[in-house]
Formats: structure tokens, sequence, C-alpha cells
């Protein structure tokens, strides 16, 4: 008796350790994509509202909005609001016009509905759908337009094989770190000291896109800012036109079953990548993640058995992911397969 009362004491004190140490974290904000917003092309004939509107279903806005996207009732309400001209609604279906062709190109096509939506980050970083897209749809933008275009493609190669598929967008994130433009890089290094951590940046917003939560403020660890909306899910459910969530969109197939438990425990993918990206650039100890999985078993009854294959993921992260994050991406890939499935 005395010896279960001893653990219960410990078990609470490695939690309230691992929760205050979290909450005493600074915030960690991811912001890869880079660029300035440029003006939109002027039209030399001005178009009249009912031609914008032809035109923006013409490149694939959906009329309402199917998702969070605005849609093209949202555009002609701003126009008719004086909020936005002709010449900026133009343009807008132009740069459309340009990732739509450019993913294609690639050898993916991007939906058109996944750029017109406008989110409190994009705001907040002093983007409008507008600009952003001008901005992507030129000559320095192309290179995350064929980042997210090739992890799609692989994401559809693998699937429903969500290991292989996850696995398939390192090597990617990687080779896109490795093209970016050294104002990009001086930008990621706020955060990343290196190409190996820049990597899992860029592989878990592409994985998932969602932040992890002190379980205790209910704060976020981190904010991929206005890119979180550029993951794979995200990009999928807009060429579906329904909403899911990342475990949804991924499941768990591919995975040895220690790591993933009873069958509630659908977000491998998901935890996969959070696991690297808090262990690998924002440093969390393992004792502090295994402190949040006895949290959320002991206050808010997740399943025991969830929370073990949880940190037997969080430990291959640890052991063979991290280790191998400087080498070889194609060697690292082979190392986690194994290790894996």
């Amino acid at each position: 008796m005395k010896r279960a009362a001893s653990y219960w004491i410990a078990a609470a004190l490695l939690i309230a350790a691992g929760i205050l140490w979290l909450a005493s974290r600074p915030l960690l904000r991811i912001e890869t994509f880079g660029g300035v917003a440029e003006n939109a092309p002027q039209e030399t004939v001005p178009l009249s509202a009912s031609e914008i509107e032809q035109r923006l279903l013409a490149v694939g806005l959906h009329p309402t909005g199917q998702l969070s996207d605005l849609g093209v009732d949202d555009h002609l309400a701003r126009l008719e609001a004086g909020e936005v001209d002709t010449a900026t609604l133009g343009g807008y279906a132009d740069a459309i016009e340009v990732l739509s062709a450019t993913s294609t190109d690639r050898g993916q096509a991007l939906p058109p509905t996944l750029w017109d939506v406008s989110t409190p980050a994009l705001r907040d970083a002093g983007w409008t759908v507008y600009t952003l897209t001008d901005a992507l749809a030129s000559e320095e933008g192309a290179a995350h337009v064929a980042l997210l275009s090739d992890a799609y493609a692989a994401f559809l190669e693998h699937r429903p094989n969500a290991l292989e598929g996850a696995l398939a967008l390192l090597p990617l994130s990687r080779a896109y770190v490795d093209t970016l433009p050294e104002s990009a890089r001086a930008e990621r290094e706020r955060h990343a000291q290196t190409d190996g951590q820049a990597t899992l940046l860029i592989w878990q917003a592409l994985l998932s896109g969602t932040s992890r939560h002190n379980p205790l403020t209910h704060r976020p660890l981190w904010s991929h800012g206005y890119i979180g909306h550029f993951s794979v899910p995200h990009i999928h459910q807009y060429a579906m036109g329904e909403g899911l969530t990342a475990s949804q969109v991924w499941g768990v197939e591919g995975f040895n079953p220690t790591f993933v438990g009873p069958s509630a425990n659908s977000n491998q993918v998901e935890h996969l990548g959070i696991s690297a990206l808090l262990q690998g650039v924002a440093h969390v100890p393992g004792a502090v993640l295994t402190a949040t999985e006895a949290f959320e078993v002991f206050v808010d009854h997740e399943d025991p058995a969830a929370a073990q294959a949880d940190r037997a993921l969080s430990d291959a992260v640890r052991t063979v992911l991290l280790p191998g994050i400087e080498g070889d991406p194609g060697a690292l890939v082979s190392a986690l397969a194994e290790a894996l499935r």
C-alpha cells in the first residue's frame, strides 16, 4: 500500500514538474514562407462585377465557399462595399490561375480553393489572400508551391500507408531547406540552428499544421503562423471538398501496433511530427513528454494504452530520428521505417 502511494506521489511530482517546465518555455513561432507582398497587376480594361464573378469561378473558386474558403460571393461583397477593386480581383484570378498551372506542371495540381482562405494569422502577418497569392505566383514563390505539390503527390502515391506517406515527406522537406535563399535561411534560424532542425519544422508543418498545447495553460507551445493552413491534410480537404481531421486524412496504416495502441488512437502521424518538433527543435526533454502523457491519463482520463503507444513513438523519435536528422535523408527514412513498421 505504501509502495502504491509512493508511486502516485512520484507520478504527481513528475507531472507537476513537466507541466511547469512547459509553462516556462517561450512560444516557438514558425514562419517559413517569406517574400514581399507585391501589388496586383493593373488591368488595362476594367472588368465589370459580372465579369469578375465569371473570372473567379473560371479559375476554380467556390461560389459560396465550401470549407473555410471565402468563396466568390465574399469577394463580390467586398467589391460592392469598396473594400477591394476590380483590378485587385482580376489580379487575384490571374495569380490563382498561375498557381494551378505551376502545381499541375510540377506533377500534382493543387486545389484553387486552398488559396482562398483568410485566417487571423494571415492578417496579423500583414497579408491578404490577394497579396499572398500574388507573392506565391511570383518566381520567388515557386519553391513553396513546388514543395506543396510534391508533398501532396507523395501523400497520394503512398496512401493508404500512413507511415510510408509521412516518411516520404522528410526528404522533400530537407531538399526544400537546402534550396532556400540565404534571406529565408536567416529568418528560420531564429529557431532552427541547423538544416536538420529546419527540416523538422517544415516536415511537421506539412504533416499536420497543428500545434501542441500546454495541458495546464491551454496555450500553444508553438505557432505556425499563417503557414499552418498549408499542410497535406488541408490540401486534401480542399481537394475533396470535405472537412476532415489530420487523423482522418492520414490514418495509421503501416505503423507497428506498438506505436498505435487502441484503435481510437488514430493520430500517430500527427504525434510523430509533433514529438519530432518538440524534442528536436524546442528541446523538450523526453521526461517532460512522459509527464504530459501521464497528465492526460491522470487528469483527462485518457487510455493508458494510448499513452504508452505515444511514449513508444516519442522514444523512437529520440533514439532513431534525432541522431540522424543532420545526415542523409534517404538513410534516415530507411531507419525510421524499419523501427516503426
